[in-house]
């Protein structure tokens, strides 16, 4: 099993998101969706189902992977090696990847 965490940077505009009522409900039952499968099944099975629509980013987010909630809603995420444990970066709800 997985550890999946956000960072605090993340949960504040996923707050915000919410509050400002920019992300749907069906978005964040989406979202938490993701994250049981990523902690019951890993990473590796979100890499190969279609669903997720997972690739690697590039640039200046080289070591950071993305994951597709909605057309475009995008989950961020590093993997740590060192432990079994998934770090949530970001989550928007307009593909930007800044």
């Amino acid at each position: 099993m997985y550890k999946v965490t956000l960072t605090k940077k993340c949960a504040n505009s996923l707050a915000k998101l919410k509050k400002e009522n920019l992300i749907s409900k069906d978005d964040l039952l989406i979202i938490k969706t993701w994250i049981n499968e990523m902690v019951k099944l890993g990473p590796e099975y979100i890499q190969i189902c279609e669903y997720w629509n997972d690739h690697k980013l590039t640039g200046a987010r080289e070591d950071e992977r993305s994951s597709s909630f909605s057309f475009s809603g995008r989950i961020i995420y590093r993997i740590k090696k060192s432990k079994i444990e998934i770090s949530v970066i970001k989550i928007t709800t307009d593909h930007d990847y800044s």
